[in-house]
């Protein structure tokens, strides 16, 4: 079997350590005595088979006895040493015909990995998990076992196929019987073979040399981004670029070996990037024992009881996650474990208060100035950043790499996977280009992430310090600044952050409570809640009783991940709601006043950030820059608008710490530069508001409270809170992410307007008549990206407020192409998206005459042609976009030319340039005139250019004054004059003016599409509602049993009733034995022929336990959402 035809050649090998670095950790120092730790190989992420080729074996900390309960024919998550997680099956070794090896510790399991071909390979048995199937929350995005590689994808196929056999079945897939490499070196180890070299064949092929000429190869080295962009491109950091000012004041040096040829014939060796500081001279490598130095040696005279007591001296317990020597080896405590006051209980927020005080903050940290004068600079600012933010993970730019340092570098290992660097305290550290996947996996995790960068170049730092009268060592440090924070409830997806694995909204909710009276049976909420991949927010203020109902609704219809709340504010009716409902939500405490606004000082901050400043001159000049929805909220009385009105002083405190957060989270200003505000109004409640979408201001709603909701199982089932079982489930079918989100609201306020009812029922019909459109539409739609979400990260980009002062356009950021081909690949994919809705809309029109529901004729008729349409006319937008500049160019090179006409400040520049050129051209004419030489001509570059180059025996002759001598060459000489210095200095001017113009191209690009925000979104709010209509024509088309259109009956004096004949659980169509649900007929107020008696208004349900009592009340509650599973409905509103 080749070795290209292997998985494995898709992945990286762990670097082995040298001598070097072994070297170098007998050297290291503690954070006050350097600035920045000597690096370890960083961990691979290779499959288990290349780490079965090296034995699979690294020292680990003591750990109790391990105890295996799988068995052969189990389906496991099985984990190699550096590694990642892999779909394995359990299954007895071919020759020892057991599944288990060793004991207590050492006891691993032979497990073969799905692939194709397979591998086997014996595992520690502490890295075998049980397998629950791909669905699994650890198998997705944010579980301990998630993974963006396709070889694992398809291996977790092969597992789920094997799932859904028994055990003897599965057996019969272990077909892996070749002895392993790793299998052979263990029993070297095992016997009693010397340590020597071998430099005997193995496996009948001679072991394969890492050298040439007495000289270590040097390997190639690649890192595998987040995503399959650029995933071939190779990373190759200079010297120039990863040394940085903190390195050279702490005498610590950056290297990184450049690519060489391969060491194999097959395929290339890619191997993690490897950071060597230090100038310590390699010694050649000479076979595979020298790659282990670290590895201690084993004899035949040490049992294997003494191993097992001298490994509790290793490394320390609380770190058993470390499965690689990487150079926590010899630690028994980390240097920050030694800091008294960094001691639990001992600990001080920034204030200086103790733990024990009730104005404790547990996000700051009292860090001593003695100790951080000795410091190095560049750790003296690390302690300054987290003593702000104590509990926050940072990720702190080091050059080209993130960072993690003590606290923090125990969450990575442990959390992450990374692997800790040598030297007395915790350090680990990742590639920059891997931000996206290591943040995310922590924010899912509930930790808040801080990404510090680089906002200066060395170069810069030297200019500084420079003009600096008296610069300490503290200023000879490159600046660093929080870019960014980010939370579960404050997720962008930026192009760093990376694409969201799910498309339902996740919520950060700020509320603010006040009693009415003295007994607390009222109370009034003040709320704001908001999505921040799309930038909607929602505020509003509104009574509630006593049982909370209100609230309990609203985090039921909106359910938040991350809750806010001021200290001390909410009662205890309050908190039992956060701790029952919302217990696997983030919960923050804010500070009164400074942190937590009042009413006076939101409308304050808001006023003067200028957040909904227009370019419109309009606006400017009447000073309408609130959104309407905020403008309501202020007092009429008050003329400077820094009041809020008598009933939203509550609403507008909860927005002001909403705005605390977000500014806290550096995201303010580009979510509320979008000025996207609804009121949120309780659905109980008569709404007389003006939301900012029109498909929502249908008014009349029936109201599903957080009981509700629970008890009928709608969105999530009450035994492991997934949408397995509900109805969401049984009915979404929709195309586009923002359709679903759609779908989720509509189940939460079903209407009860019989007209609307009508209406949306007509909108079913008309698309069920026409299947094929509707087919030709579905595979239109699945094409379609998140484009909400897009549209509010081209805001984000194109906004001129976050680009003149936020910290992120000051980062120095290595892979700045990467992150410019994807916004560039972003905004060509929205793009695109329209495209594929103006074909939905042509695709629609043909039929268009014959709907009867007019909320189909406003989602697909063009506004500017039918008086019912509301879709926005594309076509002329979008074609000028096609024409602004190459796309095809823009995607490859990460840089946007805009063609002529497009970019006014480009043009402009460029024919100033022009204009230069032909004048300094036409000036030169005129001398070689005046002068009587036609050889004359034009010298130099870049600020020495357009000196005129003279001939000797011309200049002998009498030249003008006006000529200035510049520079001479072996017969000839160059002059300059004042008419060329001027001519050259606008020729510069012009050229600063097309160089600035175009290195803020993309901004003024994104900005220029965002303009047209308003027709963006109105076109996908259009294609949602029609996404939706499809999918409800779908589910009614393709049941499970007959459907029907229900009756609606308009009240006529008669009372009401409700008729359903054949009806059906649309969620069940079995029962617990396996048998067809059998239909029932419901009759409540209304004669029936076949039963006397039936014109009762009240049905008691009767039953034994399991009886089926439950089932036939949601069941009656389901048919009148969907309005379809009976043969015959007939009901009085």
């Amino acid at each position: 079997m080749s070795r290209q035809s292997s998985l494995f050649s898709f992945f990286t090998k762990s670097p082995p350590a040298t001598s070097s670095r072994k070297s170098g950790a007998s050297s290291s120092t503690s954070p006050t005595e350097a600035d920045l730790p000597p690096s370890s190989g960083r961990k691979s992420d290779s499959p288990p088979k290349e780490s079965a080729k090296h034995g699979g074996k690294t020292p680990r900390a003591a750990t109790p006895s391990v105890v295996c309960e799988f068995t052969p024919g189990d389906v496991v998550w099985a984990k190699m040493p550096g590694h990642p997680w892999w779909p394995s099956l359990v299954y007895n070794h071919p020759k020892d015909d057991t599944h288990l090896r060793g004991r207590g510790k050492s006891l691993h399991v032979h497990v073969q990995f799905f692939d194709e071909p397979p591998s086997r390979g014996w595992v520690g048995a502490k890295y075998v998990k049980s397998y629950t199937g791909s669905t699994a929350a650890e198998a997705r995005k944010g579980g301990a076992f998630f993974s963006t590689r396709t070889e694992i994808a398809r291996a977790m196929k092969m597992a789920d196929e094997a799932m859904t056999s028994d055990k003897e079945k599965r057996l019969s897939l272990a077909v892996c019987a070749e002895p392993s490499d790793s299998e052979e070196e263990m029993e070297v180890e095992e016997s009693s073979v010397s340590d020597e070299p071998n430099p005997e064949q193995k496996n009948g092929r001679p072991l394969r040399q890492a050298k040439s000429n007495g000289k270590a190869k040097k390997r190639r080295i690649m890192v595998e981004p987040d995503s399959d962009e650029g995933s071939d491109d190779e990373f190759k950091p200079d010297a120039k670029d990863c040394a940085s000012s903190d390195e050279d004041s702490s005498g610590v040096e950056a290297k990184v070996s450049s690519a060489e040829s391969e060491t194999e014939e097959d395929s290339p060796v890619k191997v993690p990037v490897k950071r060597k500081r230090g100038s310590a001279s390699k010694p050649p490598v000479k076979n595979l024992q020298s790659l282990l130095p670290d590895t201690p040696k084993r004899t035949v005279n040490v049992s294997a009881e003494a191993k097992l007591k001298l490994s509790s001296f290793s490394a320390p317990e609380a770190f058993e996650s470390q499965s690689n020597t990487g150079g926590a080896a010899s630690v028994s405590v980390w240097d920050h474990e030694k800091l008294e006051w960094l001691q639990d209980g001992r600990r001080k927020d920034a204030k200086r208060k103790k733990q024990d005080d009730a104005d404790y903050d547990p996000g700051s940290l009292y860090v001593p100035d003695d100790f951080l004068n000795k410091c190095t600079p560049g750790m003296r600012k690390w302690w300054q950043l987290k003593s702000q933010h104590f509990d926050t993970v940072i990720f702190y730019k080091v050059g080209k790499f993130y960072e993690l340092y003590h606290m923090d570098a125990v969450i990575g290992v442990n959390e992450l996977g990374l692997m800790f660097m040598k030297g007395t305290w915790a350090h680990s550290g990742f590639p920059e280009i891997a931000f996206g996947r290591f943040s995310d996996v922590l924010v899912q995790k509930g930790y808040k992430v801080a990404r510090v960068e680089q906002t200066e170049t060395p170069e810069m730092m030297e200019a500084r310090c420079k003009s600096m009268s008296h610069p300490t060592k503290f200023d000879k440090v490159v600046r660093r600044e929080i870019c960014r924070i980010i939370t579960k409830g404050t997720q962008t997806y930026s192009v760093l952050d990376g694409s969201p694995s799910e498309s339902h909204s996740k919520y950060l909710l700020c509320l603010k409570e006040k009693i009415n009276n003295s007994s607390g049976q009222q109370r009034i909420y003040g709320v704001c809640f908001v999505d921040t991949s799309v930038g909607k927010f929602y505020v509003g203020q509104f009574h509630d009783d006593r049982h909370c109902s209100r609230f309990r609704t609203l985090v039921a219809h909106y359910p938040p991940v991350q809750i806010l709340f001021e200290k001390c504010n909410p009662s205890l009716d309050t908190k039992k709601v956060l701790k029952s409902c919302l217990s696997s939500s983030i919960q923050e405490g804010l500070s009164p006043h400074s942190q937590f606004w009042d009413a006076s000082k939101t409308l304050k901050v808001l006023a003067e950030e200028g957040y909904f400043v227009k370019d419109s001159k309009e606006d400017q000049k009447n000073g309408d820059t609130l959104p309407p929805v905020l403008k309501a909220m202020i007092s009429d009385s008050d003329s400077l608008g820094l009041t809020a009105g008598e009933k939203h002083e509550l609403a507008l405190s909860a927005l002001g710490g909403c705005v605390f957060y977000l500014k806290k989270c550096l995201i303010d200003q580009e979510l509320l530069s979008m000025a996207n505000f609804n009121e949120y109004v309780p659905v109980d409640v008569e709404s007389t508001q003006t939301s900012a979408s029109f498909f929502a201001k249908t008014s009349q709603r029936m109201v599903l409270d957080g009981v509700t909701l629970t008890n009928l199982e709608l969105l999530q089932n009450g035994t492991n809170g997934s949408t397995e079982g509900t109805l969401l489930e049984k009915l979404d079918t929709c195309f586009t992410p923002f359709g679903k989100r759609l779908l989720k609201q509509w189940l939460c306020a079903p209407l009860c307007n019989p007209f609307s009812i009508n209406d949306r029922l007509n909108a079913v019909e008309d698309l069920i008549a026409i299947p094929g459109k509707v087919s030709e539409v579905g595979e239109l739609l699945k094409r379609l990206p998140d484009l909400e979400r897009l549209l509010s990260k081209i805001h984000s980009i194109g906004s001129p407020l976050k680009s003149q002062n936020h910290p992120d356009s000051r980062a120095v950021m290595y892979e700045e192409t990467t992150y410019s081909k994807k916004k560039i690949a972003d905004f060509l994919s929205a793009l695109e998206g329209f495209k594929v809705m103006r074909e939905v809309i042509m695709i629609m029109e043909d039929a268009f005459d014959d709907f009867k529901s007019n909320i189909l004729k406003q989602v697909v008729g063009l506004k500017d042609q039918n008086p019912k349409g509301r879709f926005p006319d594309l076509s002329v937008e979008l074609k000028r976009w096609d024409t602004s500049f190459d796309h095809e160019k823009a995607r490859k090179t990460g840089v946007i030319t805009p063609k002529a006409g497009f970019d006014p400040d480009y043009d402009e520049a460029l024919r100033d340039i022009k204009t230069e050129e032909q004048n300094l051209s036409g000036y030169l004419e005129k001398q070689r005139k005046r002068l009587g030489c036609k050889s004359i001509a034009y010298w130099g570059t870049a600020k020495n250019r357009y000196q005129m180059e003279i001939p000797e025996s011309v200049t002998e002759r009498n030249l003008p004054e006006a000529y200035e001598l510049k520079s001479t060459k072996k017969g000839f000489k160059r002059y300059w004059t004042k008419a060329i210095e001027n001519m050259f200095g606008d020729l510069v001017n012009a050229e600063e003016r097309r160089d600035a113009a175009l290195k803020d191209c993309m901004r003024r690009l994104f900005y220029n599409f965002d303009k047209n925000y308003k027709e963006w979104q109105t076109a996908v709010e259009c294609i949602a509602v029609l996404d939706v209509l499809i999918c409800l024509a779908q589910y009614s088309r393709g049941g499970d049993g007959p459907v029907c259109r229900p009756d609606v009956l308009l009240p006529d004096g008669t009372a009401p009733f409700l008729e359903l004949r054949g009806s059906r659980h649309p969620c069940i169509t079995k029962t617990f034995f396996g048998d067809d649900f059998i239909p029932n007929d419901i009759v409540i107020g209304c004669e029936d022929e076949e039963v006397e008696d039936s014109s009762a208004h009240c049905v008691l349900v009767t039953g034994p336990n399991m009886g089926g009592k439950s089932t036939l009340l949601r069941q009656v509650r389901f048919v009148m959402f969907d309005f379809k599973a009976s043969q015959k409905q007939r009901w009085l509103h």
